[in-house]
């Protein structure tokens, strides 16, 4: 599993599959990028590993996700409470929502 842990150009843990063949005696051989140094590599590997491999990203992909998530949510209320406070301040009118007005 050591090579589909970890690039072994720069040590990135972010090291992504591209595709994958059989190889003989029931292996995988699997081309990996990493993302980081942009460094390509072959790996072989068991099904096992791969399937290990699969899981790491799924289980990456969701913490992504969730970051996005919460960073658009944040993006969200911050942008709500200035308008709020715009509102209240009387610097927001109808005739801001105009379609056609050029500032």
């Amino acid at each position: 599993m050591a090579g589909l842990s970890a690039c072994p150009s720069c040590g990135s843990e972010l090291v992504q599959p591209l595709r994958s063949r059989a190889a003989h005696g029931g292996g995988m051989l699997v081309d990996l990028r990493c993302p980081e140094c942009f460094a390509w590599t072959e790996a072989a590997c068991t099904r096992g590993e791969l399937a290990e491999l699969d899981r790491r990203q799924a289980a990456s992909r969701a913490t992504l996700l969730h970051a996005y998530e919460r960073s658009v949510a944040e993006s969200m209320e911050a942008l709500e409470a200035c308008f709020g406070a715009a509102l209240a301040l009387d610097l927001i009118g109808p005739d801001d929502f105009a379609p056609g007005l050029t500032r």
